[in-house]
């Protein structure tokens, strides 16, 4: 499908040649299948049985959950949430700098979180909007495509305000991260019980089984990210019944400069169909928030 250190290119925006064309289809061939059984285990069971502090738990899985309740309302986050998921909600690139709910509550709350678990952070890119999934959302559908939303190294990264590459390598800068901070929203009541988010321990996912990807879904340029084949030694996880005052914090994007290139320190991540959820339990409404970090 894709030589070792190659990034296979998927174009699905004009133009569209004979040649992007044909490559788009093989990709899709390949993430279009019939659904595979996979164990999911249950992440709050995985933290009792560790007995680790929060901070240590992120550190070691890349993921953890935070029961954090929100002063952020149902119309806070539609009104955070105006268009759909594109290359600005993962760079900053394009997105517009105005007032919102996000900027006057809930970025403060994150960066009190990134405060907890990342004490040695730096700056902190805090957007003014979201993306919302669920139901009269401008993302209404969810992505059941194990998948990594970005590279695995600074110069892998796509375009954004200010050059990535360019700020990384300067002296006084360590490193840097993207962090997803993901959480059931209102106007949901109960728990999620239909098409929860697992993520994978990426301690446990072979580099041979990753599929980078170039992709271009709008007018800006092709976005780099990952894809995922099935390996049964990869452990995904999951949160039951997580609720609107909780929040699943896992690692999108990471790399320092003392680290070994490339490596993968992030988590993959996927809805899925729950065999247990009953029937008719509620569709999940959700939202994701994505923060640069730079130490």
């Amino acid at each position: 499908f894709v030589r070792p250190g190659e990034w296979h290119v998927v174009t699905l925006y004009p133009p569209m040649s004979l040649a992007n064309i044909w490559d788009t289809v093989k990709y899709l061939l390949n993430v279009v299948r019939p659904h595979t059984l996979v164990r999911v285990f249950d992440a709050r069971e995985q933290e009792a049985l560790e007995g680790l502090s929060k901070r240590d738990f992120f550190d070691k899985y890349g993921f953890v959950l935070l029961e954090r309740p929100t002063a952020m309302s149902a119309v806070d986050w539609n009104v955070s949430a105006p268009k759909t998921l594109d290359i600005s909600h993962f760079t900053g690139y394009g997105m517009p700098q105005r007032e919102t709910p996000l900027t006057r509550v809930y970025a403060r709350e994150v960066e009190a979180i990134v405060r907890e678990l990342l004490p040695d952070a730096k700056d902190l890119e805090l957007d003014p909007l979201c993306a919302r999934r669920g139901p009269g959302t401008r993302n209404p559908t969810y992505s059941f495509s194990p998948h990594q939303d970005y590279g695995f190294v600074a110069d892998d990264w796509p375009i954004s305000e200010e050059d990535l590459p360019r700020r990384f390598a300067k002296p006084e800068v360590k490193g840097m991260m993207a962090v997803n901070f993901w959480r059931p929203v209102l106007p949901m009541q109960g728990p999620v019980r239909k098409t929860p988010l697992a993520v994978c321990d990426p301690r446990t996912v072979q580099m041979e089984d990753i599929v980078p990807i170039s992709i271009r879904w709008d007018n800006m340029p092709h976005h780099k990210m990952l894809s995922l084949a099935h390996d049964e030694e990869q452990r995904w996880y999951y949160y039951p019944n997580m609720t609107v005052d909780e929040v699943l914090v896992f690692k999108s994007f990471q790399h320092f400069k003392h680290q070994a290139n490339p490596a993968l320190r992030t988590c993959f991540h996927t809805a899925f169909e729950d065999p247990t959820a009953p029937p008719g339990a509620e569709e999940r409404q959700s939202a994701e928030y994505r923060v640069r970090i730079w130490f």
